[in-house]
């Protein structure tokens, strides 16, 4: 009978110590995948998959539309699907990233050239924009979340958020000893009940 219960505890205890280590992975895996997130949506980068991108919001010319601090998903999309009223982000002298919103569409020496505004400004942006400058239009703002990791770049806040974890963790882990030691003891002493 020992034995039988000395290799169930055994093998509990591995499966504990198995969970510890796969959960301790797991978190390293997000604590990676979150830096590569935030790496990627940056206010000066920007990723693209199949024809998607997304970046921070830092003005607030599109308020109340769009915040600061929200991110922006934007699809690459053909000259003829950009239409008055549509909110589109472009490259200024090619490196100032705008999301500003379609007032008009012109066409000068056969070819388009769109003038914008923020939804908050009182006037027009004072360049036209060519379909070579958009990267594309907005099709989804997501709000808070340029917030949130621009507070989890803190490298600080990271490692407070994995050791708050590893310590919930820990202290599962050692709830769950005690229980289990009080069953064994609670089972032992019912098995010498029983011999007596």
């Amino acid at each position: 009978m020992k034995f039988d219960e000395n290799s169930i505890i055994n093998r509990k205890k591995k499966a504990k110590t198995i969970k510890l280590i796969l959960l301790v992975l797991l978190i390293i895996i997000l604590y990676n995948i979150i830096i590569v997130g935030i790496s990627s949506v940056n206010r000066n980068e920007e990723w693209n998959i199949f024809g998607y991108k997304a970046f921070i919001i830092t003005s607030g010319s599109m308020s109340p539309k769009i915040d600061i601090g929200d991110v922006i998903i934007i699809k690459e999309v053909s000259q003829d699907k950009i239409n008055t009223d549509d909110i589109i982000t472009y490259k200024k002298n090619n490196e100032q990233i705008t999301t500003h919103r379609v007032i008009n569409i012109i066409e000068e020496n056969g070819q388009k050239q769109y003038i914008t505004k923020g939804d908050n400004n009182k006037v027009g942006d004072e360049h036209q924009i060519s379909f070579a400058q958009i990267e594309g239009k907005v099709i989804l703002t997501i709000p808070y979340l340029g917030t949130l990791i621009e507070f989890l770049e803190n490298k600080i806040v990271i490692l407070i958020l994995i050791l708050i974890i590893l310590i919930i963790l820990l202290m599962y882990i050692s709830i769950n000893e005690k229980k289990e030691k009080r069953r064994r003891k609670r089972l032992i002493d019912s098995q010498k009940n029983e011999t007596n």
